[in-house]
């Protein structure tokens, strides 16, 4: 008995050990958990730059492939968001499918709303066509888009499809120049356009298939203050500090709008106007080092007048 006594104490004192150690451990793994996160947290503070061979990448494997890549037709229009797309200068040279598969009773309907139609190119696109080709490049459909453009194109309803008679193109080549990764895996390209060499910024979303286009942006450049006041439609404008570090600046005075860059605390920006509790900004050129000025919104709050 004495014995068996002396074991179930041992037992208990080693239960009160193993207890112990499991709480330590336990205790241990939380706090490293914890350091992991915060290192994870301290890794993925945005913008993140492309590399290199992202950048080529875009350039090479994403834009300009050939020249009816309809990557870059989701250029030719300044959106803030996909339902602002402009339909007529997206689907300006048609899409692959209906083009080429048009009758002679069409060319009959639509020579009666343009003499030129048997002699120019005919450019179909059937609504379903369209329908999802905005699912697929912008994840919106074509009802839930402003239509905008849409009016240039001639419409047969026995056809269900929109037709244009033309003789040009509107493709144009872009050089990405440089790119940021931001939450929400989207990504902004700074680009410039090959025919007139403007400045924009283009916004994608990664998705499981690919890339969704968010937004397409101008930069644009302030050439003096009497230009300020003109963008602004003020007789005059105020100045601004940032006061707070990465401040993400975006093409709409929403805060769901696209973030197209980002400025750090003390940079000093021109206010060219108010909307929606945000500043519409200018920021100086000796900030950016790109030659031009960039507009966009920022929230009130984070600017001190």
């Amino acid at each position: 008995m004495e014995r068996y006594c002396k074991a179930k104490a041992i037992l208990k004192k080693q239960s009160r050990w193993v207890a112990l150690g499991l709480i330590l451990t336990i205790l241990i793994n939380i706090c490293l958990l914890q350091k992991v996160y915060a290192k994870d947290i301290r890794q993925e503070l945005y913008p993140i730059p492309l590399s290199e061979e992202e950048i080529q990448m875009f350039h090479e494997g994403f834009f300009n492939i050939t020249t009816d890549n309809r990557n870059n037709m989701l250029l030719t229009s300044e959106y803030a968001k996909p339902e602002e797309i402009d339909l007529f200068q997206t689907f300006y040279n048609g899409i692959s499918g209906e083009t080429e598969n048009i009758t002679e009773d069409e060319i009959a309907l639509l020579t009666t709303l343009d003499s030129q139609a048997p002699y120019l190119d005919i450019v179909k696109i059937t609504v379903a066509e369209m329908d999802t080709f905005l699912q697929e490049k912008l994840g919106v459909t074509l009802e839930s888009t402003q239509k905008k453009g849409l009016e240039n194109f001639y419409y047969l309803e026995q056809y269900d499809s929109f037709y244009l008679v033309k003789g040009d193109t509107n493709f144009d080549w872009c050089v990405i120049t440089s790119g940021n990764w931001w939450p929400d895996r989207t990504v902004s390209l700074e680009y410039k356009k090959e025919s007139d060499n403007s400045k924009w910024i283009v916004t994608l979303r990664k998705i499981d298939s690919g890339f969704q286009f968010v937004s397409n942006a101008r930069c644009m450049k302030i050439e003096s203050d009497k230009e300020i006041a003109t963008q602004s439609d003020e007789s005059e404008y105020k100045t601004g500090i940032i006061n707070t570090n990465k401040v993400r600046v975006r093409n709409a005075a929403d805060a769901d709008a696209t973030v197209i860059f980002a400025i750090n605390k003390d940079i000093k920006v021109k206010i060219l106007a108010e909307e929606n509790g945000f500043y519409k900004i200018g920021v100086s050129v000796k900030n950016r080092g790109n030659g031009e000025d960039l507009i966009g919104f920022v929230k009130k709050e984070l600017i001190t007048l």
